[in-house]
């Protein structure tokens, strides 16, 4: 085989390679349309958000399109979620809850699956949960409407 065409097959090889490897970007697209503005401090010592301590997620259904989903991450690491999900919203039962074992985030219509991280998993969307700010400071974990970005947005 000659070099000119060993070069042509390796370049072939590396575009097919690198268009293999692309992330589908729509994955990151929030299409949702934006809620009230809110700014939230949970004191984590009071009964009310103590399960944030032993369960993995507590649901404040005042604030968000439909709520929002608080989840218990690690010790010191939490992520508030909308609970519209984002594949079919207009459905109602359109509505995202953690699951009875507590690994992951679904959709109440039963079609949809996300991991903690609010990724899809297994499930027909093609897009993340919505994310809000958090950001934990001792006890007090505050919350508020501002969407955090993917980082390959």
């Amino acid at each position: 085989m000659t070099t000119i065409k060993k070069f042509y097959l390796l370049l072939i090889s590396l575009f097919i390679f690198s268009s293999c490897a692309e992330e589908n970007p729509e994955v990151f697209v929030d299409e949702l349309p934006l809620p009230d503005p809110f700014q939230l401090s949970l004191n984590l010592d009071l009964v009310s958000y103590q399960s944030l301590q032993f369960e993995k997620n507590v649901i404040l259904e005042d604030y968000g399109l439909n709520g929002i989903i608080i989840v218990k991450r690690s010790d010191f690491d939490y992520a508030a979620f909308e609970r519209t999900c984002p594949y079919e919203p207009e459905k109602e039962c359109s509505i995202i809850s953690m699951n009875a074992g507590q690994q992951y985030l679904e959709c109440e219509c039963g079609n949809s699956f996300y991991n903690l991280s609010g990724y899809p998993t297994n499930s027909p969307s093609p897009r993340k949960l919505r994310e809000y700010y958090t950001s934990l400071s001792g006890n007090t974990l505050y919350i508020d409407n501002t969407i955090v970005s993917s980082p390959n947005q």
